[in-house]
């Protein structure tokens, strides 16, 4: 590792105290596992489990120009792969870029090339948002106790902005391998009060932690 310090998640230590080991990934440390990874896959696969993504890049593209620089045509609140990572239309002229983790870096200078002289704001959000994973059959079931959407018509590869347990979250549904899975953006200081919250909703579907070699097993790979 370099000698520059690593980002910690604002989940770090709750992270910590429920067991897990840390490993160094682009400039931060994560959790890696919380049990093994087995456990976990199975967990995911039979039940629900929840993960901290936070790490992930994420990318704002706000302005008339923003479809014609990404060129995609998505209706709103759709959403679709790129060469490094996925896009989503939250507006007619907003957008959502998630990478996977240090994917920003590259992207985002690649976009600001691009965006010179048009009419476009580009914001990297990725040290201002916290980001969870609830991945699973029964995470319908969990996020139903917080949150007010339709879920039955929320469908893999869509974004809603809403709120669960009263915080403003963007939500993302990007099932792996056919395997249920949302992502939920939110304020990074709220970040550790929605973990718990999901905790306390999923404990009867035996929610428990995931770490990033699950999420990876799991197909986790944009």
């Amino acid at each position: 590792m370099s000698g520059l310090p690593s980002r910690l998640s604002p989940l770090h230590t709750v992270a910590g105290k429920a067991g897990a080991q840390f490993a160094p990934c682009e400039g931060w440390q994560v959790a890696q596992a919380y049990t093994t990874v087995e456990e976990e896959v199975a967990l995911a696969q039979g039940g629900v489990g929840l993960a901290d993504e936070t790490a992930r890049g994420k990318i704002l593209i706000e302005g008339r120009e923003a479809a014609a620089l990404l060129g995609v045509e998505l209706g709103l609140g759709r959403g679709a792969v790129l060469d490094k990572g996925r896009v989503f239309r939250l507006r007619p002229d907003l957008f959502f870029i998630s990478t996977p983790s240090g994917g920003e870096k590259g992207l985002l200078e690649g976009l600001r090339s691009q965006a010179a002289g048009r009419h476009l704001t580009l914001t990297d959000l990725t040290h201002g948002r916290a980001e969870l994973w609830l991945v699973g059959p029964a995470g319908p079931a969990v996020l139903s106790q917080l949150c007010g959407l339709d879920l039955a018509r929320f469908s893999d590869g869509e974004a809603r902005q809403t709120s669960v347990a009263k915080t403003a979250q963007l939500i993302l549904r990007r099932d792996l391998d056919g395997l249920p899975a949302f992502s939920l953006i939110g304020a990074r200081s709220l970040g550790a009060y929605l973990w718990e919250a999901l905790l306390e909703a999923g404990r009867v579907q035996g929610i428990a932690p995931l770490g990033q070699a699950a999420l990876r097993a799991l197909g986790d790979t944009d």
